[in-house]
Formats: structure tokens, sequence, C-alpha cells
């Protein structure tokens, strides 16, 4: 059944992804096809500061309420960004993550670990609804690529850092990727039929299939716009010319205005623990 729902969302997506993404979706699309695909499960866990690891058990309310008060929490977004989850957390499981630290007494302050290509952009929504009510300190900490899709996201924390000189930023741009029967007909073929009652029903795709990409473009150019206001109200320094897809390594975006600069972990995490205790000084005193 993942299979299949993966597939689907795949299939109807309009994606934000670097190149370096490509493949793997190549991949996992053709092995589903041909009955090859064997699942990999990712753990990837939610740690604190202070070396605790989230343990979800269905019997608590909130898993970070039996966190030490006053914990970090850093939650990965790594991979692929899918609406759901498969093999590995869907963006819908992160948010909730996210949802469940801010709510939790034991979180002063939230770390995003990001290591993406990017993905399928409805995928983003969840976390723009979640990181534009953040209540707590959200810092982004970029650990390899945050790009595309992941990039947005990024553009809602209060701060954005990464780990160093040559880790990538950007990739600020959509496209469509449409799968087809090829030759060989190694994909399954779908046969469709539209009454002229709804001739306009899905033709941007039907008009990519056969060549025509002016319709998807033009679906594609509202969404880039849409995107690239997001970014100018999150960021309101990054000019124009950072907007239009390209990937840049750290020390480039930092001069772009992309991130705020270049740092170890370790500095990130005392420079929030420090926010949050005079935070928590200036609560006391008033």
């Amino acid at each position: 059944m993942l299979r299949h729902q993966f597939l689907q969302e795949i299939e109807s997506a309009r994606l934000m992804l670097h190149t370096s993404g490509y493949q793997s979706i190549d991949y996992i699309c053709n092995a589903i096809h041909n009955a090859t695909f064997i699942p990999e499960i990712a753990d990837k866990p939610i740690i604190s500061t202070r070396g605790e690891t989230l343990q979800t058990d269905e019997t608590q309310t909130n898993p970070f309420d039996a966190w030490q008060p006053g914990s970090i929490a850093i939650i990965p977004l790594e991979g692929i960004m899918t609406k759901h989850g498969y093999w590995w957390d869907g963006v819908d499981d992160i948010a909730a993550y996210i949802r469940a630290a801010y709510q939790s007494d034991s979180i002063s302050a939230v770390i995003i670990k990001g290591d993406t290509p990017g993905g399928n952009t409805d995928s983003l929504f969840h976390l723009q609804e979640v990181l534009s009510a953040k209540t707590k300190p959200t810092y982004g900490y970029i650990d390899g690529m945050v790009a595309s899709c992941g990039y947005i996201a990024f553009s809602y924390m209060d701060k954005i850092y990464s780990i160093n000189d040559m880790a990538r930023v950007g990739g600020i741009g959509v496209f469509a990727q449409l799968l087809v029967p090829n030759d060989k007909q190694t994909y399954y073929q779908i046969k469709e039929a539209y009454p002229d009652e709804s001739k306009d029903k899905n033709l941007p795709e039907r008009e990519l299939a056969k060549g025509n990409p002016k319709p998807m473009q033009e679906v594609l150019s509202k969404l880039a716009v849409h995107f690239q206001n997001i970014v100018k109200e999150n960021r309101p320094k990054v000019p124009d010319e950072a907007l239009t897809g390209k990937t840049y390594f750290s020390y480039e975006a930092q001069e772009l205005g992309l991130i705020d600069g270049i740092r170890t972990l370790s500095q990130v995490i005392d420079q929030l623990t420090t926010l949050t205790e005079n935070r928590k000084q200036i609560l006391t005193n008033l």
C-alpha cells in the first residue's frame, strides 16, 4: 500500500528539488514499477542537547515531557521531503514533532538540523503552519545541504546557520516531473479520455506528456513567484537575483543574506542556551 501511495504523491507533485534528489526518486519509482523495490527503514532519532532521545509511547500525551526542563530539541529534516511518511518520516510527522516541542514545558528551544535537496511543495504547507506560529526560539542548522523546498521551510526560522563554508544553500525554484511509459512499457500505461465539458482537466500534464511544456510552465511560474515572495517576506535582505534557482556555497549564501552565519553545532547550541537563559531571567524579573 505504501508503494502505491508514494507513487501517487510523486506523480501528482510539484517539486522543488535539487538535482541530487532526482536519482533517488527515479530509482524508487522504477523499482516499485518493476516489483524489485526493497524498502529500507530510515531511523533518524530526535535528540536533546543533553543527550536524551525522544521515545514515543502511545500512553504519553507529549513525549517531550519526559525530558529534563530546559532541553533544546534537535529535530532532523533529512532526505527528500514528502508530504506523508513512507519508509522515513514525512513532513507531516516532522511538523507534529515541532508542534509537540513547542507545547512541552520541558523544551526551551528547537534546532531543525537540515540536510535535504527539497521535495514535494505540498509537504511544505505542514511546516509553514507550525513555524509561522512558533512559540519558542527556533534555529535552522544546515548540515550538508538545504535546498529548494527545504530552504523555503528554513526561511521561517529565527536564525539559519551552516556547518561550514562549502555546505550548499538555496536552489529556490520549481519544476514538474511526469512519469510516462517508456518504449519497453516498463512503466504501466494509463489511457485517458476527457469530455468537451472538461477540456481543461489535467491540461498542463497532458500537454507536457506530448512535449509541450508551456501550460505546465505557466502553472510552475505561479508557484515560483509564490515561493519567492515567501523568502522575500521572511528574509527581506535577500536580493532578487538569489531567488532564481541557483544553489550557493554557505560563504556565498551568507553574503546574500540567505543564512546568518557559519558555525559549529556547539556554537549554535551555546547561543540558544544563552538566549533562553536570558529570556527566562527577563520573565522572572517581570
